[in-house]
């Protein structure tokens, strides 16, 4: 069986809680610190929180900032805007009775026919989500700052009644990938950043400069909805979590992907978790710029299905709240940013190299260093059946890679960011 249902709640309480939102009246109190300076906003600055995406991965990386920003400042006018009924329930989850009371929630259907356009066309452009930017405009247009955890509202730049907002761009993983780095992000008016390797990379490559970004943390470990760890399986054997990504000239899904799977229904002394980016299959066809690449995602064929060993989840509420990199005992990926989620604490870690990358060098490959690399499924047997190599190669290199990408205090971030984007609306660069 293959696992696709999410989270849902209760919209009628949603709404009934939300329709008639307070705002606490000001005062003069000092609200949270950011590098051990008090904050006092004067609150005349109108935030919104944007969510504009198909897929509720997103949120995870934005909720606990928002909730505690409501809560750290209650004089602060917050709206929050998020496009698609099914992740207002999943956002609402996230947030305590006191925050829905000091926000302004705005749930908005997405547009039908932007919709059916994308579908049409195989969902290789995020057709939707652009419309929903145009269609929002003067609603984004009556606040100042904008968060959002998404590229797209780049967009906004660049139309007349939103050019002057300023963007705070929160980020939604620590990956290593190059889109990650890419140059437009040069455009948002302020960057959150995870830890200090990822602003590394960013300062050298001219992306950020100081004043333009804060180093938090990692705001997803502050969600309440983040799993512990849990049994998916009736036996005892050995799990491994397949993660690969959708990216068509990077994942190993396009080439290996089914070879992976044979492996494991021959080998059922293994159990096999396939939970691939929840993008993978949300869509027919991928596209990749540079170097262009385009690829179907497929199907999964029946004979994978209703196995004791074999779970595949194309898209749960398991697949994004780390229920599956806390419970899985060996990773088996590619070049998915959940790699640095699932080393806490570390785990072996397998990566498959379908595109005979040279990699060693190459920063986009930074976390390919904290596992075996494999060019074949044929190897995937060896490192399995004996996995001293994590201890003896890997084990301390996966402290450091987490400690580098997140920091030491991961339980601040989601209050670090708050105050970080306070600082920025009330002080500017």
């Amino acid at each position: 069986m293959i696992e696709a249902k999410f989270l849902t709640l209760d919209l009628v309480s949603v709404v009934n809680q939300t329709s008639s939102p307070i705002i606490a009246s000001p005062d003069d109190k000092p609200c949270e610190t950011l590098d051990g300076q008090k904050i006092s906003p004067k609150g005349n600055k109108r935030i919104a929180f944007l969510f504009n995406h198909e897929q509720s991965h997103q949120i995870l990386h934005s909720a606990p900032i928002l909730d505690a920003m409501a809560a750290s400042f209650p004089n602060q006018d917050i709206s929050v805007i998020i496009v698609g009924d099914d992740k207002t329930a999943f956002l609402v989850g996230q947030l305590r009775p006191d925050t829905l009371r000091h926000i302004k929630l705005h749930p908005i259907a997405p547009l039908k026919s932007a919709m059916l356009t994308e579908k049409i066309l195989g969902s290789a452009i995020p057709i939707t989500r652009v419309a929903n930017l145009i269609r929002l405009r003067k609603l984004l247009a009556q606040h100042d700052v904008v968060v959002t955890p998404e590229t797209t509202s780049l967009l906004l730049k660049s139309l007349p009644s939103t050019r002057d907002l300023k963007i705070v761009y929160t980020q939604h993983g620590a990956g290593d990938r190059a889109v990650g780095f890419k140059a437009s992000i040069q455009k948002f008016d302020f960057v959150l950043v995870p830890g200090r390797k990822i602003e590394r990379r960013m300062l050298d490559a001219k992306i950020v400069q100081k004043g333009t970004y804060a180093v938090v943390g990692y705001p997803k470990f502050n969600s309440p909805l983040i799993s512990e760890k849990k049994s998916f399986f009736t036996n005892s054997n050995p799990t491994v979590l397949y993660n690969p990504h959708f990216d068509p000239s990077l994942s190993s899904w396009y080439d290996k992907g089914l070879e992976i799977l044979e492996y494991f229904y021959q080998n059922p002394k293994f159990n096999l978790i396939f939970a691939p980016h929840v993008m993978l299959f949300s869509r027919r066809v991928h596209l990749a710029p540079a170097p262009f690449a385009a690829r179907r995602s497929g199907r999964i064929p029946q004979k994978y299905l209703g196995l004791d060993n074999i779970r595949i989840d194309l898209g749960s509420f398991a697949s994004i709240n780390m229920a599956y990199a806390r419970s899985a005992d060996i990773y088996l990926g590619d070049v998915s940013s959940q790699i640095y989620e699932f080393i806490t604490p570390p785990k072996p870690s397998i990566f498959v190299n379908s595109g005979h990358k040279n990699w060693q060098r190459d920063t986009n490959f930074s976390h390919w260093h904290l596992g075996k690399v494999i060019y074949s499924v044929q190897e995937l047997d060896k490192y399995l059946k004996d996995l001293s190599w994590h201890t003896l190669g890997y084990l301390e290199r996966q402290k450091e890679a987490f400690v580098s990408t997140f920091g030491e205090d991961s339980q601040g971030a989601a209050a670090r960011a708050a105050a970080a984007i306070i600082r920025f609306s009330e002080e500017g660069l």
